[in-house]
């Protein structure tokens, strides 16, 4: 039955696995927090009552040459910027400066527009701004240069953590060679080292949106060279340029006796608290700049290290607070400092702004989105109603951030199986989305995926295939046909077409996705080797199963060299090929594979987790079709003592494991044995399900069988 149960589950794609690619559910996440913060940080007690003019420039990104020369970037003559409440603004200075008088603290950039280019920021407009006598800059570039930009910055990235890799993978063979280390340090030594990878793939989307937005020219030199080392991966050259300026550390810890001694000397304090402020945001520069070095060597730790140093600078700070939180949650997994540093900046921002203010919406939907990965949707909707609450009176009826209120409620309903609840708000967004953006808008893509998500949970796949058709051909318009969003929204389709056996279709759109995407990002990437992974189990849809092994090995082969062995995506290849070679009655090769997974599951889950107990169970199965009883009993009888030890010794999951070590006792005609553990499975399913369920009946079946085989022995 397990077995039946494989060949059900290669039939079923890991929804996470394709549609999550983009499908944006939380859009008050850390890059519009840090946004928002950024342009919040001192709010006015007065409006202005006189006008004043805004100065600003619009752009291209300032670029470091190959000798790390300042490129400056270019003015845009021609382009419009259209402000809330005003006329569109013309730029015609050939070096991109345009003005417009503000009455008021604050002022909204509906949109700029310059033919043959985009913004780099994707999310600066709508945006609402602060009046500052600083100019506004805004960077624009053509998609193709923003694109390569993106490639460019990510292809670097790679060789450098390539040769990190490599560079620490040598070092730790040397110790060996030399004997400074046992065997046993070396194996613990290289485990870790590829256990650190496994993260690399957020650090590398992270660091690559970073630089290919990054404008050169609003950097002081210093931090400009800083920059340029870490982006190029010289980050012994960057770590000596930090060095420069002293010891960090020692200088964090002068600066917090410094504010202590400012409390205490009241009469001096103006004077010491701006020299303090300067040093501070000095001081709080390096920290970030270490954190960055540090995170581009992937030593996650000493990384965290520098965001908590700067973190206790100011503990006022929200922005602070809420990127040592980010980092702890994406990199080190840490709940609790998350929630920690998360709930801080929410106090702060509280006591700075008041309940009813955009930064405290965003705050709840940071920690609601917490809860809601940690598949606590209890929580996670409590802090969405508040998000909700604090914005819905601060707002119109049509704006970004109740689409992020809403988009959130809409999918953490649906986790709480509340799928109607869930389309409401889904379609709430939808429209806002559309009177905020237009019908053709990426946002409004985002907004049909969210909807086709609700349909896809609730089986009704045709709904689901109209939205993402719907979404698919925003995408190609707005995008072009050969972007990779566009390959997630097949991988999207593919999906449905499964579920409604149209198996040839399905793989007709996994093999126009592996196109996008080796043509993206080539041949060794996690989404190509998820590509491999899709036309693999399409294949086993069709019972082509030799073709099926093929392209398994070929998703294997990738994901063991981005992620090292000990990896869940590379466990779950293992899974799916261990399926296949059972069917093809390939068991020895079945098993071994199996196997595999169970040595990774062990070293990821721990050596008792229900997964593992599963894996055994599964062995049994191939044991049995391949005839060596005593090692079926050997696997069954291992998960039966993980379930009992996990769950108790009268839980239905215990049922599962004595019913076929009962079976399989029958066929070996022991029938004793048999007996003992058929009655044990019996006992449990009718306090479970009662005594007519069908899985009693069954057991019931069995045990009469055996017992006409016994008296026809004796």
């Amino acid at each position: 039955r397990a077995s039946i149960d494989k060949v059900r589950a290669i039939r079923k794609t890991d929804i996470l696995a394709r549609i999550c690619k983009t499908i944006i559910i939380f859009v008050g996440n850390f890059s519009f927090m840090k946004r928002l913060v950024f342009l919040f940080t001192i709010m006015l007690l007065s409006l202005v009552a006189t006008a004043q003019t805004q100065q600003g420039y619009v752009k291209t990104k300032g670029r470091m040459d190959a000798q790390g020369k300042l490129v400056p970037g270019q003015g845009l003559k021609g382009a419009t910027v259209s402000v809330q409440g005003r006329s569109v603004v013309l730029v015609n200075k050939d070096d991109g400066a345009f003005s417009f008088p503000v009455t008021e603290t604050q002022f909204r950039l509906d949109s700029v527009k310059k033919k043959g280019y985009q913004l780099v920021d994707l999310d600066a407009c709508p945006r609402t701004y602060k009046y500052s006598s600083n100019p506004l800059y805004i960077v624009m570039e053509t998609p193709d240069q923003q694109l390569q930009d993106q490639l460019t910055a990510e292809r670097k990235i790679r060789r450098n953590l390539q040769k990190q890799l490599q560079d620490r993978e040598d070092e730790i063979e040397d110790l060996k060679a030399q004997q400074k280390i046992t065997d046993e340090e070396y194996r613990q030594a290289l485990q870790k080292l590829y256990a650190e990878q496994e993260s690399n793939e957020q650090l590398i989307k992270d660091m690559a949106k970073r630089y290919s937005e990054l404008d050169y020219d609003q950097l002081d030199e210093f931090y400009r060279q800083v920059s340029y080392c870490i982006e190029n991966g010289e980050l012994v050259k960057a770590d000596s340029l930090l060095k420069t300026k002293g010891d960090v550390t020692l200088q964090v810890e002068e600066q917090l006796k410094k504010s202590q001694a400012i409390k205490e000397q009241e009469e001096q304090l103006n004077q010491a608290k701006a020299v303090q402020a300067a040093e501070q945001d000095e001081l709080a520069k390096r920290c970030y700049s270490f954190h960055e070095t540090f995170k581009a060597q992937h030593l996650n730790d000493t990384a965290a290290y520098y965001l908590e140093l700067r973190a206790s600078l100011d503990t006022t700070n929200v922005n602070w607070q809420h990127d040592a939180g980010l980092f702890f949650r994406v990199y080190l997994g840490n709940f609790e400092k998350t929630l920690f540093y998360f709930q801080r900046t929410l106090r702060q921002t509280l006591q700075q702004y008041g309940e009813e203010h955009p930064l405290v919406c965003s705050c709840y939907n940071s920690i609601g989105n917490l809860y809601y990965v940690n598949h606590d949707y209890v929580n996670a909707k409590k802090y969405f109603d508040q998000a909700l609450s604090a914005i819905k009176n601060l707002v119109g009826e049509s704006h970004p951030d109740l689409v992020t209120c809403y988009n959130n409620l809409g999918s953490v309903c649906s986790a709480l199986g509340d799928n109607v609840k869930a389309l409401d708000y889904h379609q709430m967004a939808l429209e806002m989305c559309i009177n905020l953006y237009g019908e053709n808008h990426r946002h409004v893509a985002t907004a049909y995926n969210n909807i086709a998500t609700v349909y896809y949970r609730q089986k009704d796949y045709a709904k689901a295939l109209d939205y993402m058709n719907k979404a698919l051909a925003i995408q190609q318009s707005v995008f072009g046909p050969n972007h990779v969003m566009i390959a997630y929204s097949y991988n999207n389709i593919s999906a449905v077409c499964s579920k409604l056996k149209a198996y040839d279709q399905a793989m007709e759109y996994n093999m126009k996705a592996l196109d996008i995407l080796k043509g993206a990002f080539g041949e060794k990437h996690p989404d190509v080797a998820l590509a491999y992974f899709n036309i693999a189990t399409d294949y086993a849809n069709r019972n082509d199963y030799q073709k099926s092994l093929e392209y398994y090995r070929k998703a294997l082969s990738i994901r063991q060299s981005l992620f090292g062995e000990n990896h869940a995506d590379v466990a779950l290849c293992y899974d799916r090929m261990g399926t296949i070679h059972d069917l093809l009655g390939e068991y020895d090769q079945s098993l071994d594979c199996y196997q595999k997974e169970v040595n990774i599951k062990k070293q990821l889950l721990g050596e008792n987790h229900p997964d593992v107990a599963l894996l055994y169970y599964d062995m049994g199965d191939v044991c049995i079709e391949k005839g060596d009883y005593p090692a079926a009993l050997e696997n069954y009888n291992t998960t039966l003592s993980m379930r009992i030890g996990s769950y108790g010794d009268e839980h239905p999951k215990v049922a599962g494991p004595c019913y076929d070590i009962g079976l399989t006792y029958m066929r070996m005609k022991d029938y004793d044995k048999a007996m003992e553990y058929l009655n044990k499975a019996l006992s449990i399913q009718e306090k479970a399900y009662g005594a007519e369920d069908e899985r009693t009946m069954e057991t019931k079946k069995t045990i009469s069988e055996i017992q006409a085989k016994m008296k026809e022995e004796k």
